[in-house]
């Protein structure tokens, strides 16, 4: 298996898979607007080079392995808290999780359990993106379980998709809570 060192997510509107070129790390996750595009490579070029070629690419991210971000500062919390939220809003559920898993695997007690609720819920989206609706569902009761202890209305939620945006709120607040010291 071909190792891979840095990660691309490109969004678009545009949903026809035949325009990419072979690549052996592509998944493709489809949300209600836009269709995202998750590529891996080796080298940052390489990567760069691939996506030189793409028309109609709306949004484009860039994540290398084993970079996660800075959690030092409450603004910077506050501010990647908030492109995590609004990125759920837009159902970029992968982009999110790759927010909040910072905020999971940074912070330690009811801090990092919440956070690992919020991404099992972007994981749970994920899911339903890729078609795999039994473990979207699975996932989504799981994150109900793990949110619950600091939500209650977390029992009540509804599966669906996209994610409710009260739900999203609701973390939202709750969220600034959890990253205050």
């Amino acid at each position: 298996m071909l190792e891979w060192n840095f990660r691309i997510l490109l969004f678009t509107r545009n949903r026809d898979r035949n325009r990419f070129q072979p690549n052996k790390f592509k998944m493709f996750r489809n949300g209600k607007y836009s269709m995202e595009v998750d590529l891996r490579f080796s080298l940052l070029d390489e990567g760069l080079d691939y996506v030189s070629d793409i028309s109609e690419i709306d949004e484009l991210y860039i994540f290398a392995r084993g970079e996660s971000v800075s959690l030092n500062s409450p603004k910077e919390m506050l501010n990647r808290i908030d492109e995590g939220f609004h990125s759920m809003s837009e159902e970029k559920y992968w982009f999110a999780h790759e927010i909040f898993e910072d905020f999971w695997k940074q912070l330690s007690g009811d801090k990092s359990k919440f956070f690992h609720g919020v991404v099992l819920l972007c994981v749970s989206m994920v899911h339903y993106q890729m078609n795999h609706n039994s473990n979207s569902i699975r996932i989504f009761g799981d994150a109900k379980m793990e949110l619950r202890e600091f939500l209650e209305e977390a029992r009540n939620w509804e599966y669906a998709y996209p994610l409710d945006e009260s739900i999203i709120n609701l973390l939202r607040t709750r969220s600034i809570f959890m990253t205050k010291t």
